[in-house]
């Protein structure tokens, strides 16, 4: 992709503070040729601000683009892939060579732990998780991330994405996330985060929890902000809209099923204690527990017995 002129200036000086940002994206080798020229870009622009460039180290689709471009940077490429694309080489050593697993970038891996006067080549590393499913992979994606950003992609994209987006909703994470929505692609992602907001299915407004931009330029701008601290005050949260939907008659006013919920009181509702999972009760509790149900049982047993006997 040639880079236009305000990406051409952006990226001749090194961003402030270099950031670990982990980037999401498709793996197909059919993406759109649009997706694929934002996805050189974002990779080309994060090497040359000076940024870690993390990714699912993809040979295809917006992953392997945005690694090309970081290439081209010549960046430091973090790649994190599953075991199950390691072969072995024939010397005991397993190789990251299985035709579709790892991006070519990869092949000569430079770690980060050598000093810089050693190093032969800009940093390129590999990191490999196990498992039966994708589970840590995903775990080793976000280790000590400083943001996402996230390209057109498929199912595996939008899990990445809604499992992070969800993890900021409910405060379990603080990571900026910022969407590239190249040809308007994430616009039914943002539809229906604002569709949940208004009504009332969460309760941060949608650009709270995830970003829009409408190029990788724009995206690296917006994070780099965000974690400078300098980023302009978010506009006015989306005002909630009535409900299109429509109460049954069981839910309408003159319900008493609506009278008895409307008289819960709110602090029943807000401040509903989390749930203590069995493993987590000390061991006379369980004991206690166990021998209270047993008891129970025994003389729920037992009357039923009296009872049929008395009736024969």
């Amino acid at each position: 992709k040639d880079l236009s002129p305000s990406e051409t200036s952006f990226v001749e000086q090194p961003a402030d503070r270099s950031l670990r940002l982990t980037c999401y994206g498709s793996s197909s080798a059919k993406t759109p040729e649009a997706y694929l020229r934002e996805a050189w870009a974002l990779g080309y622009i994060l090497a040359k601000r000076g940024h870690v460039c993390v990714n699912g180290a993809g040979s295809f689709g917006c992953m392997a683009a945005m690694n090309d471009g970081a290439v081209e940077g010549n960046g430091h490429i973090v790649g994190v892939i599953h075991e199950m694309f390691l072969v072995d080489n024939g010397y005991g050593e397993k190789k990251v060579e299985r035709d579709g697993g790892a991006h070519k970038a990869f092949r000569n891996l430079q770690s980060s732990s050598v000093p810089a006067d050693q190093r032969n080549g800009p940093i390129r590393e590999i990191l490999v998780a196990g498992g039966k499913d994708l589970q840590q992979r995903k775990k080793f994606l976000v280790d000590k991330s400083e943001g996402l950003l996230v390209l057109p992609g498929g199912p595996g994209t939008w899990d990445e994405l809604w499992e992070m987006a969800c993890a900021r909703h409910l405060g379990l994470i603080s990571l900026p996330i910022v969407c590239v929505n190249v040809n308007s692609y994430y616009d039914p992602f943002r539809e229906m985060l604002e569709r949940a907001y208004e009504d009332e299915l969460i309760k941060l407004p949608p650009h709270e929890i995830v970003h829009f931009a409408s190029t990788a330029e724009e995206a690296v701008r917006w994070i780099e902000g965000e974690k400078s601290g300098n980023q302009k005050e978010p506009g006015k949260p989306a005002a909630r809209k009535a409900s299109v939907l429509k109460r049954s008659s069981f839910m309408s006013p003159e319900s008493g099923i609506f009278r008895r919920m409307s008289s819960i009181p709110s602090f029943v509702i807000e401040e509903t204690p989390r749930l203590t999972k069995w493993d987590e009760l000390p061991g006379w509790a369980r004991f206690g527990i166990t021998f209270a149900a047993g008891s129970l049982f025994g003389i729920a047993t037992m009357q039923w017995n009296v009872r049929n006997r008395s009736r024969s």
